[in-house]
């Protein structure tokens, strides 16, 4: 998430200086990096989640 704020800068930046090819291509990267954000949350849930065939990672549920 922090390239993709930086990137989003640099586009404003970019834009500001009238750079609007370059402005282009920074916000093809800030959407690149968005998605290479959100899949990298998608997979550390689904990694922190156990197999269903998992017991070695499971909670106790009760006592004996």
């Amino acid at each position: 998430m922090a390239i993709k704020r930086c990137l989003e800068s640099l586009v404003k930046d970019a834009r500001r200086s009238q750079m609007d090819d370059l402005a282009e291509f920074l916000a093809l990267a800030v959407l690149a990096a968005d998605d290479a954000a959100r899949s990298s949350r998608k997979n550390a849930v689904m990694a922190a989640r156990p197999a269903p065939g998992d017991l070695v990672h499971r909670k106790v549920a009760g006592s004996c």
